[in-house]
């Protein structure tokens, strides 16, 4: 579905990606780790159009655009880390700008609606300010927000960030639940364990390479890649 080949980001100076290779198939999710600093915002970001890049990007066959919105268009939406929500508009605003991209505007509300019934609390507070959600509850918006676009490839950027362990396994098992309709994930995470556990395939970076890619089961076998990159108690993001 995704496939990235060469993948160079740089801030000025600075090469944040290096030469970085990866698929991501239908219907799977994929996780990309490593420690602070190896590059996978840097990644996502400009897979969304977020960033400026250099390499071959393809999505379902055909080049990957560069900007923002035909990224969306074209079926990739990204949760950035730290959510980006309008705090100033309300919740159900912030869904209805989720799905601006679409021409479909009669099936938009009932999508809506689906959503409030996946995410219970966002309906009851459809009408209040989004900065008055508390930090999970701004996560399932984001989650939401995207999730009406209609995309074919989610990218989730940090989604446990700042969660108490409740709502991370409730993360967790949404990307599973996502999975299970067939929508391809994209899942950064400073939870290393937790994300390997879930995921089709892991793609480590260090310093903006890629280190190793496989099966997670192949990759947490490895001693040393564990204790890199892991811990004893998860990786950083």
């Amino acid at each position: 579905m995704l496939e990235v080949r060469e993948l160079e980001v740089a801030y000025g100076p600075i090469r944040a990606v290096r030469g970085l290779g990866f698929a991501v198939p239908p219907g799977q999710v994929v996780a990309l780790i490593g420690a602070n600093g190896a590059g996978k915002s840097s990644t996502v970001r400009a897979i969304a159009g977020l960033l400026p890049r250099r390499g071959s990007l393809r999505f379902e066959g055909k080049p990957l655009p560069a900007a923002p919105e035909a990224v969306l268009r074209a079926g990739i939406a990204l949760v950035p880390e730290g959510r980006g929500i309008l705090q100033r508009l309300t919740v159900e605003e912030n869904l209805l700008l989720g799905a601006a991209t679409r021409r479909d505007r009669a099936r938009i509300g009932a999508e809506i609606a689906a959503q409030y019934e996946r995410f219970p609390i966002l309906g009851l507070r459809r009408h209040g300010l989004a900065g008055l959600l508390s930090g999970g509850e701004q996560q399932m918006l984001a989650i939401a927000r995207a999730l009406l676009a209609r995309p074919r490839l989610l990218i989730l950027d940090e989604p446990s960030i700042g969660l108490a362990p409740k709502l991370v396994e409730q993360v967790f098992r949404l990307v599973e639940e996502l999975r299970a309709t067939g929508l391809a994930i994209l899942l950064v995470e400073q939870k290393a364990r937790q994300t390997l556990r879930i995921a089709d395939h892991a793609v480590l970076l260090e310093t903006g390479r890629l280190r190793a890619a496989g099966p997670p089961a192949a990759l947490t076998a490895d001693g040393l890649l564990a204790k890199a990159f892991l811990g004893e108690g998860g990786a950083a993001g």
